[in-house]
């Protein structure tokens, strides 16, 4: 089963319906020739749009690079130390199912767990292997609240709440990380800065998915539209690239384009970017920006 191992906040399976039309027919014998033989990622986060490609393309090469070494972290030990990091999580999902889900109420013994879990995870992790380690991000991942990676001010790592608690049967679909398994053997992984781990491949499908002009906070260091500028230069000289962003409705993308065609679809999120309103909270409209050549 092919899906993104965790939710993302800014994950692109919502949009992959609108990216469909601009990209070229899936791999066929009768025109060979409109396909895509190597993936380049450089903001990698959840993955959407590799699984796509990967599917439906099946490139003969791949490029994965976050800069987020967490997270890196989580695909490396997928794809090097599979074994070892089910076990990992399989022991944490079957001690925190221990716990009986209660509608109505806080749940405090999967609540506690959880919090026991994430503090060894910011104490005891020198004393762990990394696949330990980033399976047990992976288990707080999956039962963190709704896919915000938050981190903890003290340390750096990881530190977002525990999420509903609400799992019925299982914390992880096996299928689902064995996919990535098997997918991540012939990609090449990196972690770092998108400028210094973004390799220059002629015939390269080039997706980036940089933090948005409106949120530029967390890149880890830090991005902004100087940044944003530089990758639209390297993207306009590409023949098959994707930029997408979120529109500020300041016209600041159509002013910075360069020969890039410029496509915008509406978004609804649904956490995150609520609007409050006189009966609550409700899902807040926008527009995401694709700047894009295909070649």
């Amino acid at each position: 089963m092919s899906k993104p191992l965790f939710t993302w906040a800014g994950g692109k399976n919502k949009m992959l319906k609108h990216y469909k039309p601009i990209l070229p027919a899936p791999t066929s014998s009768l025109f060979p020739e409109k396909t895509i033989n190597s993936y380049v990622e450089p903001f990698f986060g959840g993955g959407a749009m590799f699984i796509y490609i990967v599917k439906n393309y099946k490139p003969k090469s791949a490029y994965i690079n976050d800069i987020n070494p967490e997270i890196v972290s989580i695909y490396e030990c997928i794809k090097h130390n599979y074994d070892e990091f089910v076990e990992r999580v399989i022991e944490l999902e079957e001690e925190y199912m221990l716990f009986d889900f209660e509608e109505g109420t806080r749940n405090e013994g999967r609540r506690s767990f959880y919090n026991n879990v994430r503090q060894s995870y910011w104490d005891d992790y020198s004393n762990w292997s990394k696949p330990y380690e980033s399976a047990t991000l992976y288990f707080l991942m999956k039962t963190g609240f709704n896919g915000i990676f938050q981190t903890n001010k003290k340390n750096g790592r990881y530190g977002t709440p525990c999420g509903l608690l609400n799992q019925k049967k299982q914390v992880f679909d096996r299928e689902v990380v064995k996919w990535w398994h098997d997918a991540l053997q012939t990609v090449t992984i990196t972690c770092g800065d998108w400028k210094t781990n973004t390799p220059d491949i002629e015939d390269a499908f080039y997706f980036f998915d940089p933090p948005y002009r409106d949120s530029f906070a967390d890149y880890g260091n830090s991005f902004d539209d100087q940044q944003l500028t530089d990758l639209i230069d390297f993207a306009d000289n590409k023949n098959q690239v994707f930029v997408c962003n979120r529109d500020a409705s300041d016209g600041w993308f159509e002013k910075n384009k360069k020969s890039l065609n410029i496509s915008k679809f509406p978004v609804t999120y649904t956490a995150g970017r609520r609007k409050k309103t006189e009966e609550g909270y409700e899902a807040k409209k926008a527009e995401e920006v694709l700047l894009w050549h295909m070649n």
